[in-house]
Order: C-alpha cells, then sequence, then structure tokens
C-alpha cells in the first residue's frame, strides 16, 4: 500500500498552503449545484478532514470534498479532492454519497466541520496540520 506520509512535502514543493479555520458548518452527501463562481483552488489526494479544517484562499465560504475509493483503506480515510470557493454556493444542493460540503458560514445542515480530526496517514494519530502542511501529531494549535 502507498504510504501517504510524502504528501504534505509535496504539497509544499507545489506552493500549496491552508490556513487552519474549521468550518462552521457542513452538509454531508450533498454539493452546491449551482455556485456563483468556479473554484479557485483544488487540493487532490486530501482528508476530508484537512479540507473541513483549513483555507486554501484567504477568502474562503465554501469548500466541496469528493471522495476518492482508492484511498478507502489508508488511515485518515476518506482522502479525496477538495475544491475551496470564494463566492456564495446557491441554495441548490444535489444529492451524491462521495461528496462532503464545508461552509464557513452558517449555510450548512449540521454544526461543526464534521469530519473529525486530521489523521497521520501511517498510524492513525489525530493531530493537526500547519499551514505549510507540515503534520503535527497530537497537536491542536496549528497556524
Amino acid at each position: 500500500m502507498r504510504s501517504f506520509a510524502l504528501v504534505p512535502l509535496l504539497a509544499l514543493a507545489a506552493g500549496v498552503t491552508a490556513t487552519l479555520d474549521p468550518a462552521d458548518t457542513n452538509t454531508k452527501g450533498k454539493y452546491p449545484s449551482s455556485p456563483s463562481c468556479s473554484p479557485v483552488k483544488t487540493s487532490n489526494a486530501i482528508q476530508a478532514a484537512e479540507c473541513s479544517h483549513n483555507t486554501r484562499t484567504s477568502k474562503q465560504t465554501f469548500a466541496v470534498f469528493t471522495t476518492d475509493h482508492q484511498y478507502d483503506k489508508v488511515n485518515g480515510a476518506p482522502y479525496g479532492t477538495c475544491k475551496a470557493y470564494n463566492c456564495e454556493p446557491g441554495t441548490a444542493m444535489t444529492a451524491s454519497t462521495d461528496s462532503w460540503t464545508f461552509f464557513w458560514s452558517d449555510a450548512g445542515e449540521s454544526e461543526g466541520e464534521g469530519a473529525g480530526c486530521i489523521k497521520n496517514p501511517d498510524d492513525g494519530v489525530c493531530g493537526c496540520e500547519n499551514s505549510d502542511g507540515t503534520f503535527v501529531p497530537g497537536g491542536s494549535d496549528c497556524v
């Protein structure tokens, strides 16, 4: 099985940055049908928890996570694609078992970030991730 210990290093090398700022609400199993803009940032092969805990743009309003099932057996699953938006999501939502939408507002159906802690892909230990992509095992105050 592929090790994901290099994912943060690859993200850093590609210039990907994120800021610890957990979503306020979330809607599991749905995504906005007609957002008023295109995604500003797309991150691949990341945990749903990373998508829900970190903003990827300075004006992010919501993010749509889509599960990539090739990673279902890796610690920290689900893994997939996170698309970050800087606009309003619109009111229409489309059902999809592989989608999860995180909102930095009260637009979601459930309170909180919803996805639980970010986990170390090697051993499943909870932690947090600094904006430079460094995972901090057991951490909760990443910046």
